[in-house]
């Protein structure tokens, strides 16, 4: 049985992608994340008592560290810590599986996205009546090969690589997002009971990440404009999609408008998390009245603030610089890699310019101008930007436009088209072999701070040793941040006994903890005899004498152990 060139190379893809995601996931990123021990803990805490940390009993909302997330990818991650026990390996593998379907998933939705692509002469056009397809796909033949590159180019994509890898929610939400354009593709093409699909996977991206609660209505509202005739030519159809959506979609619904859903929404709201720029306006307009500025109340008004600020947020995520450079250090990007590889820039340019002239409809451009305009939304209402994984949703567009790119490319050189693909494969080749090389030996060894890299050495350490020791005191400031929370990770404290002495009170930043021996919190009046502590560098005192240092990976100290005698 012959195998079709395309399934060939899919087959090839869908290895790297499994590679990029599944090589030495214990110990890349090199330790559980402050969130991955909370989502670690919480689920063995479920899966043994149906309580998280707190006691409540099945939550919707995970309340972590005060600080409340939908709850859907712990109770994902619970049959993985059945299999696996509580681990690092348990947390992740939800997210690199989920990530592995979704570089798979993107090649079918842009099959079906972009299926009515046809070829006349070896050009494009969009009359499907009027010309035949070629038998063979090639790369002059977008239908068959912006699907293949694509999915390619995502596979070893750093930015969906670096957070794939990574135990959180957000994978689950872009996977489900990805599925559930692909069944509304496929209702549009082919069966329609491929839109109860789309509505169920798009209910659970909604359940699953907070930005998603801005993402999925606005995409169902561009889809619902452009398709509106097929939509209502399947009104039983439709109905049916919108209560199965509606049920699945409910409990996180019926929680949106809670006080503690919204803690979140106000903890990284930009324009009520931004002070000091607003107190600068409002020193700049207070000098515009004094100096009678006629026009200074006009442009430097709070609202035209407003505006200005939210589009410096919005804007930031288009930055080329942001995207395709890092001088290192940066959060969720490898060293010396940027988001995006420098060889997709000049790729993304030729797409986004000479995307009209491949033939794509114009329904499909709409669609992916306002998926791309739609994903930046959440991470410009929000502080911390430009923020990679709150705009997660805007791939695989830079994959999109870079096959587009490469298309028009080796079109226009056909002649030298065996060249160009050698000379492309080996590009490809080095540019992933740098992130290779960048993610799994740079991101361990320079950035082991960005993972609180040390505590829960530091704490497998003190248990060694408590036993000499009266008290185990921990701090809870800086790299010790949340430390109750490794403690209860590391040791696997049984959820039931935990509990029972009451559970966790708060999960607030300055809140106390006291298990066992142990206290979690600031050092302030916990100056006991003989007593062990565990510290950042800069908190030892007079009368404590250090007795171990806990370096990073890159060998300076991350944490000290130190005693009272």
């Amino acid at each position: 049985m012959k195998i079709k060139l395309s399934n060939l190379i899919l087959g090839v893809v869908v290895l790297t992608a499994i590679f990029f995601r599944f090589y030495n996931l214990s110990n890349v990123p090199p330790q559980a994340t402050v969130d991955e021990v909370s989502i670690g803990y919480n689920a063995y805490s479920i899966l043994k008592t149906g309580a998280d940390e707190y006691g409540t009993h099945f939550p919707i909302l995970l309340r972590a560290y005060d600080d409340y997330r939908p709850a859907l990818y712990v109770y994902l991650v619970i049959p993985f810590i059945a299999l696996f026990n509580l681990s690092v390996i348990a947390v992740r593998l939800p997210s690199v599986i989920l990530s592995t379907l979704s570089v798979i998933a993107v090649y079918w939705l842009l099959k079906e996205l972009f299926q009515m692509w046809v070829v006349r002469n070896g050009k494009l056009d969009n009359d499907a009546g009027s010309v035949k397809k070629k038998s063979h796909p090639s790369l002059q033949d977008p239908a068959s090969s912006v699907p293949l590159l694509t999915s390619l180019f995502l596979a070893i994509s750093p930015w969906h690589v670096y957070i794939s890898r990574l135990g959180h929610e957000v994978n689950a939400s872009y996977a489900f997002f990805i599925f559930g354009l692909l069944f509304f593709f496929r209702f549009l093409n082919r069966e329609r009971w491929n839109l109860y699909l789309s509505a169920a996977f798009l209910a659970l991206s909604f359940d699953s990440y907070q930005s998603t609660k801005i993402v999925i209505p606005l995409m169902l509202l561009v889809l619902a404009i452009l398709h509106f005739k097929t939509l209502v030519a399947n009104k039983k159809t439709v109905i049916i999609s919108i209560i199965i959506g509606f049920i699945i979609a409910l409990p996180i619904l019926a929680t949106s408008f809670d006080q503690n859903a919204l803690i979140r929404f106000k903890g990284t709201n930009l324009l009520s998390t931004s002070e000091e720029y607003f107190m600068r306006e409002k020193l700049r307009l207070d000098t515009d009245r004094v100096e009678s500025d006629l026009l200074g109340p006009i442009f430097d008004n709070s609202k035209v603030a407003s505006v200005r600020l939210i589009a410096h947020a919005y804007l930031s995520h288009l930055d080329p610089v942001w995207l395709f450079i890092n001088e290192g250090g940066e959060q969720f990007k490898a060293p010396t890699i940027g988001l995006l590889y420098l060889f997709e820039l000049p790729l993304i340019f030729l797409g986004f310019l000479f995307v009209r002239n491949i033939g794509l409809p114009t329904k499909t451009l709409i669609f992916l101008l306002a998926w791309g305009l739609i994903a930046i939304i959440p991470g410009g209402i929000s502080n911390g930007y430009a923020h990679p994984m709150r705009t997660f949703n805007f791939l695989p567009l830079p994959q999109i436009f870079a096959a587009i790119g490469f298309i028009v490319f080796i079109d226009y050189f056909k002649k030298y088209r065996t060249a160009i693909l050698v000379g492309s494969g080996i590009v490809a080749g080095i540019f992933a072999l740098w992130f290779f090389h960048s993610y799994y030996t740079l991101v361990p060894r320079e950035l082991s701070r960005h993972f609180q890299y040390g505590v829960l050495a530091a704490l497998d350490e003190t248990a060694r040793i408590e036993s000499n020791y009266e008290k185990v005191v921990v701090s809870n400031r800086d790299r010790l941040f949340e430390s109750y929370m490794f403690y209860l990770y590391l040791h696997k404290i049984d959820p039931a006994k935990y509990q029972a002495q009451g559970g966790t009170v708060s999960g607030g930043f300055a809140e106390e903890h006291k298990i066992g021996k142990y206290e979690f919190g600031s050092l302030e009046d916990k100056i006991y005899p003989n007593t062990l502590y565990v510290l950042n560098p800069d908190e030892l005192r007079s009368g404590m004498t250090k007795i171990k240092e806990i370096p990073y990976l890159d060998g300076k100290t991350s944490l000290i152990l130190a005693e009272t005698q």
